[in-house]
């Protein structure tokens, strides 16, 4: 069996409304031959539906035409006189509830559930063409298939069937056709096998701007644009001679010589002997679809190109050399006149790091003003946008962009994962055109979204940097920290020896990270200096005999001469204790660099156990105290395989000529069980907090 349709892409199963559940989809049925699905009274889908039946009834049982109505699981819930009298003797006496797949093989069963699928997904009424084996032979049926509304809803689908095979019938049948058919949004043609046109509907006059009156008898040669070669048509004319049915996109020209793109479906139309009479065509204007699929295509193919070339420039280059790059291939690109990059910074203002102007040489980069960069930074937080430009005076966007005159303008944000670096701004001077600042403002976003994955970690490293700086400097200048002191006590004679000297900031921050953010910033030399210096002030006020313990960094250690001059400062006994953050690569210079302080300084070396700290390290350096980590100590009294370890770095440290101090030490039982492995010396909450030296307090002697 053949048929006409509308050339449509193929879909899955789609999700259509379901009637009895407003608001709610389902899957549309599948044509499984024989299937059998709960019989639905037509009361029920009445009552489900709220349609009129019996309007129904009456308006096609004396009607020479057949009509039937489909759920939207393509039972059958009503068929007139004229369809059962027809088909009758396939549908049977029970044909309510049953579907296309109960009567007719399982090819023509899909056939007819393809266009029930296109109604209720919404595509429309569908014009075709069936030829049925009835038993005084084949019949040539057009039908035409409509959505049952419930309300917005589709609720199920209607048909109308027209017999074209007895001649007494088809002019009456073919009048009637012509009321429906002209309300399709198709175009139908119908021409004789001597090619000349027989019939046209409404659709085809607008479509083509000729009328009825000037085609009938006619070729449908004269709709040929000339743009498709004579072996195209051969080919389609062979398939439809064959009695065969053929599908394609005709290009034709209008009355006006305009030309336009339509999907086109020819079908044979056959007597009552099977003998072909003629050709229908159905056909669908797809001109703006073409269109537009064409400037998708244009446009993909221009951002691709620039994504592409620009990936390949930017290798290890700086971030404005890819946002040059970039604004580059942006110019002449869409009548696009000049693009700009702009990021911005901590300071609530935007600094463009590249812009180009078509024809001219590249403007200096230079601040916006804060207002206009508090201002852009704001409105890039809500996506991308457009808008016209005048160069007005005080115009809030002026220096942003090139001063050519009235333009249109498109921006699109440069983010870096969720963060906000800058921005991508594109100017056009074509203001007749409106429209092409609005097609290219698609590849100007991707632009932005390429700009902030090539370069976006950069101007966030840098933005850290610059607030980290910023942050370190007002430290330093503002005296915004406070040494305290932590005691380090011979646990076995119960006295404090030395004390470690400590940072605490104002602002709360953790002194770690601020030394590793200071370091970051190139600052790390003068915040180590500036708070030695307050540490050795603030250490008068100590027990003359203890040493004092001082973190320094090694590169604060080879920088040398301030670190030597601050010491020099004070009498006391010194400890340098290397902080174990930034490893040691040069031993012999660091030796040197520690023997160059002085007799009265002596080295330990921090966190045993952890950072860069190893065998080789205390090896290389020969300091004179070892500090075991706190790890190795917390829980220590039930955890021999630690104990065990202390032993031996004990063993260790008394062979190289080291001490062992432990850290972390918060209670008791841990004392006396470093005490038992024979530590002496310690320092932990459980022998005394770090304090500022006015309300130091030296622990009382330990369980001696």
């Amino acid at each position: 069996m053949t048929g006409i349709r509308v050339k449509r892409n193929p879909r899955v199963t789609p999700a259509v409304a379901d009637p009895a559940r407003p608001g709610s989809t389902r899957r549309a049925p599948t044509a499984t031959r024989g299937s059998r699905a709960p019989t639905q009274s037509p009361e029920d889908w009445l009552r489900t539906t709220g349609l009129d039946l019996a309007g129904l009834r009456k308006l096609t049982d004396a009607a020479p035409v057949a009509a039937f109505a489909k759920d939207t699981d393509g039972r059958y819930i009503y068929a007139n006189k004229q369809m059962l009298a027809t088909l009758g003797q396939f549908m049977g006496i029970d044909w309510r509830g049953k579907t296309d797949a109960d009567f007719w093989p399982g090819e023509a069963a899909a056939a007819l559930l393809h266009h029930d699928r296109a109604v209720i997904d919404g595509r429309g009424r569908q014009v075709f063409l069936r030829v049925l084996a009835l038993e005084d032979g084949p019949h040539t049926v057009i039908l035409v298939e409509f959505p049952l509304m419930h309300g917005s809803s589709i609720a199920g689908v209607g048909g109308i069937g027209f017999d074209l095979t007895a001649s007494s019938r088809a002019e009456g049948a073919l009048a009637r056709l012509v009321a429906v058919v002209d309300h399709t949004a198709d175009s139908v043609l119908m021409v004789d096998l001597a090619g000349r046109i027989t019939f046209v509907n409404a659709a085809f006059e607008r479509l083509t701007q000729y009328s009825r009156d000037e085609v009938i008898g006619r070729s449908p040669r004269l709709l040929k644009s000339g743009l498709q070669p004579d072996a195209f048509y051969k080919r389609m004319w062979t398939t439809i001679a064959a009695g065969g049915q053929w599908e394609g996109e005709l290009v034709n020209r209008r009355k006006d010589g305009s030309f336009y793109t339509q999907e086109t479906i020819i079908s044979p139309i056959r007597d009552a002997d099977g003998k072909l009479t003629g050709y229908v065509a159905v056909n669908r204007d797809v001109t703006d679809k073409r269109a537009l699929i064409e400037d998708s295509i244009r446009s993909a193919s221009e951002h691709t190109l620039v994504i592409d070339v620009v990936r390949e420039l930017m290798t290890d280059s700086s971030p404005e050399a890819k946002a040059k790059a970039i604004c580059e291939r942006l110019v002449g690109l869409n009548g696009i006149d000049a693009a700009q990059i702009v990021v911005f910074e901590l300071d609530g203002r935007a600094l463009p790091i590249a812009h180009v102007i078509a024809h001219r040489p590249d403007p200096t980069p230079r601040h916006l003003p804060y207002q206009i960069g508090r201002r852009l930074r704001a409105r890039a937080g809500l996506g991308a946008w457009i808008e016209p430009w005048a160069d007005r005076q005080g115009r809030a966007y002026d220096q942003l962009v090139d001063r050519g005159g009235p333009s249109a303008l498109a921006y699109a944000p440069v983010c870096s994962g969720e963060k906000l670096i800058g921005l991508l701004a594109v100017q056009s001077l074509d203001v007749t055109n409106k429209g092409a600042i609005v097609d290219v403002l698609p590849t100007v976003v991707e632009l932005a979204d390429l700009a902030g994955a090539l370069f976006g970690r950069e101007i966030v490293d840098r933005n850290d940097l610059q607030r980290g700086g910023e942050h370190v400097a007002n430290i330093i200048a503002g005296h915004a920290y406070e040494p305290v002191f932590q005691p380090i006590v011979d646990m076995v004679q119960g006295k404090v020896v030395g004390y470690e000297a400590l940072t605490r900031f104002h602002d709360g921050s953790d002194p770690e990270a601020v030394f590793v953010e200071a370091a970051a910033v190139h600052k790390g030399i003068a915040l180590e200096s500036a708070v030695l210096g307050a540490t050795l002030a603030a250490s008068r006020a100590l027990p003359p005999a203890a040493w004092l313990n001082v973190n320094a960094s090694p590169e604060f250690i080879l920088s040398g001469g301030q670190l030597r001059y601050l010491i020099s400062s004070t009498s006391r006994p010194i400890v340098v204790e290397v902080t174990e953050h930034e490893a040691i690569v040069d031993y012999p210079a660091f030796r040197a660099a520690i023997e160059a302080l002085g007799p009265r300084v002596r080295l330990a070396v921090d966190d045993m156990g952890t950072g860069f700290t190893s065998l080789r390290h205390i090896l290389e350096l020969h300091p004179a105290f070892v500090k075991l980590d706190h790890w190795l100590v917390s829980g220590l009294e039930s955890d021999e395989a630690r104990q065990a370890m202390i032993v031996g770095m004990q063993h260790f440290a008394m062979k190289t000529g080291s001490q062992l101090i432990a850290e972390g030490i918060e209670t008791d039982r841990e004392i006396a069980v470093l005490r038992s492995l024979d530590i002496h010396l310690g320092q932990g909450y459980a022998l005394g907090r770090p304090q500022p030296v006015g309300k130091l307090a030296i622990p009382a002697r330990r369980g001696a």
